[in-house]
C-alpha cells in the first residue's frame, strides 16, 4: 500500500503541534516552580520581620516604635507580593485542596492582627501593669498565629512541589518519547519520500520501479518517465540505443505536426555531448550508452505536447519547440543544458563525472524547410562549440552571437 505525501506532512504538523503544545506545558511548570522559589522566599522573609519586630525590647520605646513600624510597614508590603506570586502558580491555581488563596487571606488578616498586636504592645501611653500583661500575651498570640499561618502555607507548597515534579517528570517524559518516536518515523517516512525523489530524479530508472508514495508514483506516470516510445511506433523511425525518434522518425512526425498553433513561436535547438569522442575512448561503450540515454530522457523531460525530439545524428539531439515566446523557448533550452550539467554520473570506479552538453539555437520560419532549419542550427551550434561548449548560442538580428 503507497502511502500518500500529504498525509505525512499532515502527521509532522500535528506531531511539531503536540510537541510544541507539551514544551509550553513544560516552560509553565517551570515558571510556576520559579514563582515557587520567590513564595519560599517572601515567607522566609516575613517570618524573620515578624520575629525582629516580636523580639524587639521595650526599654527604649522610642527606638523600638520606629523599628517595628518600618518592620511592620515591609511585612505588609511583603503580604500583598505574595499574593502576587499566586497568578504565576499555574499548577496549583485552580486547585481546591489547599486553596492557596484562601491561606493568602488569612495570612494577610494575620499580618494585620500582629501589627496592631505590636503597636498596643508598643505604645508609649501609660498603663498599669495588668493591661500590659494583657497586650503582651495578645501580641504573642498574633506572632504564635501568624508564624503558624507562614508554616502552613509553606507545608501546603511542599505538596504543590511534589505534585508539579510528578506533572513536570510525567511531561518531560512523554515529550522525550514523542520525540524518540518522532525522530524514527519522520527520519523513516522522508527517507522514503527523499528516495522516490531520487528516483524521479534518476533519469535512467526504469518505467516499472515501484513507488512508495502515491504522488510520486502519479508524477511518475504524468511525466512519462520512460523515453521510449510506444511499442506501436515503426521501429524504422526509433534509435536504437535511446528509444526516442531517430532522424527519419523526427522528420515523420514534424510532418504530423504541421499544424501549429497559429502564432506561436517556433524553434530548433540541436544539442550534442561535449567531448563525446573522448567519453567513448575513455570508458566503456555501456557508460557511454548511459549518457546519451539520459540527455535523450531530459530532452523528452521537457517535451510539451506540440514539441518533436530525436536523435538525428550519433552526438546529435535536437528538440522542435512550440512556444508562446522566444523567451520562452530557450530558457528551456537552458534548463536542459543546466540540468544534464547538474546531474551526476557515476563511472565503473564510483567516481562522479560532469557531463555537459552545447546547444545551436534557431528560429523556424513557416516558410522554411525543416532541413534548411536543422542545416542552419547546426552551424550554430559550432560556434557553441567553438567557444568551449556548455552554453546555448542562436542567432539574433541575422548574426550568430552566443547567448
Amino acid at each position: 500500500m503507497q502511502l500518500s505525501i500529504v498525509k505525512i506532512f499532515g502527521t509532522i504538523k500535528s506531531l511539531l503541534t503536540f510537541t510544541l503544545l507539551l514544551v509550553v506545558l513544560l516552560v509553565a511548570t517551570i515558571l510556576s516552580e520559579y514563582a515557587s522559589f520567590y513564595k519560599l522566599e517572601n515567607l522566609q522573609k516575613q517570618r524573620e520581620l515578624a520575629t525582629a519586630v516580636y523580639n524587639l525590647d521595650r526599654k527604649d520605646l522610642d527606638l523600638s516604635n520606629i523599628q517595628y513600624r518600618g518592620s511592620n510597614t515591609m511585612l505588609k508590603h511583603e503580604g500583598e507580593a505574595l499574593s502576587g506570586f499566586y497568578d504565576y502558580d499555574y499548577i496549583n491555581k485552580y486547585s481546591k485542596e489547599h486553596n492557596y488563596q484562601n491561606n493568602i487571606t488569612k495570612l494577610q488578616y494575620a499580618i494585620n492582627d500582629f501589627n496592631t498586636a505590636a503597636g498596643d504592645w508598643f505604645t508609649q501611653e501609660q498603663i498599669d501593669e495588668k493591661e500590659l500583661q494583657t497586650r503582651k500575651e495578645q501580641f504573642t498570640k498574633t506572632y504564635e498565629a501568624l508564624i503558624t499561618q507562614i508554616n502552613v502555607i509553606t507545608s501546603h507548597n511542599s505538596t504543590f512541589e511534589k505534585r508539579r515534579f510528578i506533572i513536570q517528570m510525567a511531561l518531560g517524559i512523554a515529550l522525550m518519547l514523542l520525540i524518540l518516536y518522532s525522530s524514527f518515523w519522520v527520519s523513516r517516512r522522508l527517507n522514503l519520500i527523499q528516495s522516490d525523489i531520487n528516483s524521479l530524479h534518476t533519469l535512467d530508472q526504469d518505467e516499472t520501479a515501484g513507488f512508495s508514495t502515491a504522488e510520486a508514483d502519479t508524477i511518475s506516470k504524468h511525466m512519462g518517465r520512460t523515453t521510449k516510445a510506444p511499442v506501436t511506433q515503426n521501429p524504422a523511425y526509433l534509435d536504437m540505443v535511446t528509444g526516442i525518434s531517430n532522424y527519419k522518425g523526427f522528420v515523420h512526425d514534424y510532418s504530423d505536426k504541421k499544424r501549429q498553433k497559429a502564432g506561436n513561436y517556433t524553434a530548433i535547438c540541436i544539442f550534442s555531448i561535449d567531448k563525446l569522442d573522448e567519453l567513448e575512448m575513455q570508458y566503456s561503450q555501456d557508460f557511454s550508452e548511459t549518457i546519451l540515454k539520459k540527455v535523450s530522457f531530459m530532452l523528452s523531460l521537457y517535451r510539451q505536447h506540440n514539441d518533436i525530439i530525436g536523435r538525428i545524428d550519433h552526438n546529435q539531439f535536437s528538440i522542435l519547440l512550440s512556444r508562446q515566446d522566444k523567451t520562452s523557448a530557450i530558457n528551456d533550452c537552458e534548463l536542459i543544458r543546466k540540468s544534464i550539467e547538474e546531474t551526476p554520473f557515476k563511472t565503473a570506479d564510483g567516481k562522479n563525472l560532469t557531463v555537459t552538453i552545447s546547444g545551436g539555437f534557431v528560429q523556424k520560419m513557416s516558410t522554411q524547410s525543416l532541413d534548411e532549419v536543422v542545416t542552419k542550427a547546426n552551424k550554430v551550434l559550432s560556434m557553441s562549440i567553438q567557444h568551449g561548449g556548455n552554453r546555448i548560442a542562436q542567432l539574433r538580428d541575422k548574426n550568430a552571437v552566443l547567448k
